[in-house]
């Protein structure tokens, strides 16, 4: 058993790397020292949301360092991540971190309804930051190629077949580095139901979740409060990319179509009542709905619709889809409006038109993306995509230069438009805005009485909500408070609730589970001399046409770094899945025979020698409990009858616990119970309680015969260990050097300072920048 020394400084250090054994399961490196790093990178983890994503940054970042690599993370303000990355000026496009670009990005993505690769991975002027989505700047002819036939194709097999080649490429290539497929539990006040928080294949609420809020859909409260953990970008949504926009920009604005709550149809007519095309797939047209007013009373019709076309692909307005719909509808497009009136945007040689005939019709004749084929994949998709309209009569205007800074896009001041005055975005969506309290970081829209469907949903005993409140409330742990104070009602997945679930009384919150929503990546740079273009690696400085070759292997060094299922265990308590590629599990065409690399920096270090690096084999590896005192861990299913072998949905299950495997049918004690949803799902989160050994079980009272235990289902055995255990392997690691501590003192009491003003998931991260600065110390000692 190690010591534990009487400095107080000292119990911090222990406590720091104990802590972040438990949260890594990594050995420290103790033999690199900062003078023979192999090339620097930082990595950024935006803004307040997602909080957990700070912490596995710095467990990557951890991982790198061992491998010889200066990694650091850093935390960044939404703003200026988009600045440096999705929408840089174009001087900084491509450069590192250093000069005002990135070299590692970590952020989400939502799981979108219907995957379109192109949207990220297309290599082309307009597809790339800062107009397109593609910031990465990843371009491969292969893929490029394949992307188009997939973009062409109205064949099922052909897309099968092509969707399954991308996502081998994109393992292979990787334009980034994916972390695991998000399993997303939420929670709302009990009150509410309704369509909207309705079952569906992704689970109950899935849609207003992760694509389409939808409160029109919601019963049980007249006044809802949403709390999101992001902050205003931009809620003019030709310049928005953000799901945090997405939370109050989708019930301002409507779109072409809708999707339904339940899944069912993802085409059902919005602001088009009808659309149609020809034969050969080149012209489309277009029927617009009568009868729908904007928000300041003016008269929807199809100018609006061309208009917002035009928004959305060009660049003056600082559009991020121009990529998207430059693929569809040309590089050279003629916009004309019902009073014939026109306007062109681009030179290039794929001539389209976008033609509003009346005020209702609109017709659009379509280049070609190969020859002889057009773009295919209107619908359902581009139907759906970037679809919310902008009304023309105020922001045609305006020049497209000055959107960016305008209560429209921020919620903040006041403008006049043709002598009205507007103090927020103007949409035909079923809420309308009313103000924003920077004071309470709150966002008011109201019900509008002139919705074009307010009428049938009324009918149908829906659009009860007649206040929308979202309230920004940057971490979860005061968040999870307000639901329970009643003063929020509706929690955003991106809290990233797992650990907290068991904490959550029924009485006071509705626990939502979601499959399929969305993954979490390393971005990488692909002009980044080290791991895009390769040219500042060693072989790349030997021999320029290996450059390449070396920046992938880079790139697989980093893959094999990052602890994917750990990061799952210890961090989401086990929700999700090891990650791929972007292609989500849920999505048609998914590729399963590509699994994900498994943490293994021995073959990390492979792949850097490929690329010309000497790195230093790290010392032997003390072995740690995997399992220690304190921590949690998840239990989670689909739960089937034992007898009929059917899924059984609305089924009680008990979660049962007993240190006697062999009598466990008798000394089993419960400890949670839950209720299977429609789908069979289960989930526990279970914290054992001393150390020893814990076997776990589900019991069903309504399974049978007893006799012969069909009601008990065995689910785990956890050995636990203690403190004591976990710092026994540290003993000949730790120095007590009295000279050492000094040095770190007042770094570390800078850090302590923190604590009492920061939640648990910020304290966890700095617990690991604690035990990070220790073991460099530790290491410059050995040498």
């Amino acid at each position: 058993m190690v010591k534990i020394m009487g400095n107080s400084k000292k119990v911090l250090l222990i406590l720091s790397l104990v802590t972040l054994l438990t949260l890594t399961v990594l050995p420290l490196n103790m033999a690199k020292a900062q003078d023979e790093t192999l090339f620097s990178v930082t990595i950024i983890a935006p803004g307040n949301a997602n909080m957990l994503r700070r912490q596995w940054g710095q467990i990557i970042a951890n991982s790198l360092i061992q491998l010889g690599i200066d990694a650091r993370v850093v935390y960044l303000g939404w703003a200026s991540v988009y600045d440096r990355v999705f929408t840089p000026p174009e001087a900084n496009v491509g450069k590192p971190y250093a000069e005002g670009g990135f070299d590692i990005q970590l952020v989400g993505w939502t799981p979108g309804l219907i995957p379109e690769p192109s949207q990220l991975y297309y290599g082309s002027e307009e597809g790339f930051a800062p107009t397109g989505n593609n910031y990465y700047l990843f371009n491969n002819t292969e893929a490029n190629d394949l992307m188009d036939i997939f973009l062409t194709t109205a064949n099922t097999t052909e897309r099968d077949e092509v969707s399954k080649r991308l996502q081998t490429i994109f393992y292979n290539e990787l334009p980034a580095s994916q972390i695991f497929y998000s399993s997303t539990p939420t929670a709302v006040t009990p009150e509410l139901g309704g369509p909207a928080l309705g079952a569906s294949p992704g689970g109950e609420g899935w849609l207003y979740f992760n694509a389409q809020p939808n409160p029109e859909m919601l019963t049980g409260k007249s006044t809802v409060v949403y709390a999101s953990t992001g902050e205003i970008e931009s809620l003019i949504p030709p310049l928005s990319n953000s799901w945090y926009d997405t939370i109050i920009a989708a019930n301002i604005f409507g779109g072409l179509v809708m999707v339904k709550p339940d899944l069912s149809d993802y085409t059902d007519p919005n602001l088009l009542t009808k659309w149609e095309v020809s034969e050969n797939g080149f012209k489309w047209t277009w029927t617009c709905r009568t009868g729908v007013k904007w928000h300041d009373g003016e008269d929807f019709t199809a100018d609006d619709i061309v208009f917002s076309i035009w928004a959305l692909m060009n660049p003056a307005a600082g559009t991020q889809h121009q990529g998207t719909y430059t693929q569809a509808y040309g590089d050279n497009v003629k916009f004309t409006y019902a009073d014939s009136s026109s306007t062109i945007l681009g030179t290039g040689t794929r001539v389209g038109n976008i033609t509003a005939v009346n005020a209702t019709t609109i017709e659009i004749w379509l280049p070609e993306l190969l020859p002889g084929k057009p773009y295919g994949y209107f619908d359902p998709y581009l139907l759906g995509f970037a679809n919310n309209i902008i009304p023309k009569h105020i922001f045609g205007e305006m020049a497209p230069a000055d959107w960016t800074d305008s209560p429209f896009n921020t919620g903040d001041g006041s403008i006049d438009i043709g002598g009205t005055t507007y103090t927020g975005p103007v949409g035909t969506g079923p809420y309308k805005w009313v103000d924003f309290n920077p004071v309470a970081q709150l966002v008011h829209l109201e019900k509008f009485t002139d919705y074009w469907n307010r009428t049938a949903l009324e009918a149908d005993g829906l659009f009860e909500v007649e206040d929308y409140y979202i309230r920004f409330i940057a971490d979860k742990t005061p968040a999870l408070a307000a639901l329970k104070n009643e003063q929020v009602d509706i929690l955003d997945p991106q809290y990233q609730i797992q650990v907290d679930i068991p904490t959550i009384d029924p009485a006071w919150g509705k626990v939502l589970l979601n499959e399929g929503t969305g993954r979490q990546e390393v971005g990488y740079n692909h002009q980044h001399p080290v791991f895009g273009t390769g040219i500042d690696t060693p072989l790349g400085q030997s021999d320029p046409t290996r450059a390449a070759e070396a920046a992938k292997y880079v790139r697989l060094a980093i893959d094999y770094a990052v602890p994917r299922q750990l990061i799952i265990d210890n961090l989401m308590a086990g929700y999700g899945q090891p990650a791929t590629t972007y292609w989500l599990p849920t999505y048609p065409f998914y590729n399963a025979s590509i699994t994900a690399r498994p943490y293994d920096l021995s073959k990390a270090k492979e792949y850097l020698e490929k690329a010309g690096y000497a790195v230093p084999g790290p010392p032997p590896k003390p072995t740690f409990p995997s399992f220690l005192l304190g921590m949690s861990t998840a239990f989670s299913g689909i739960y089937t009858d034992p007898n009929t072998g059917n899924v059984a949905a609305d089924r009680e299950l008990r979660l049962m616990q007993t240190t006697n495997n062999a009598t466990f049918n008798t000394t089993s004690t419960m400890i949670d119970r839950t209720t299977t949803d429609i789908y069979g799902w289960y989930s526990f989160t279970v914290t054992p309680p001393s150390t020893g050994t814990f076997y776990y079980y589900l019991f069903d009272r309504l399974a049978y015969p007893v006799e012969e235990l069909a009601q008990w289902k065995y689910l785990a055995m956890i050995n636990v260990s203690s403190l004591d255990d976990a710092l026994t392997p540290l003993h000949d690691l730790i120095v007590d050097n009295s000279e050492t501590l000094d040095t770190l003192g007042s770094q570390i009491d800078a850090l302590q300072s923190s604590v009492n003003t920061m939640t648990y998931v910020a304290v966890a991260a700095l617990v690991i920048a604690v035990a990070l600065v220790v073991a460099i110390y530790m290491a410059r000692k050995r040498l």
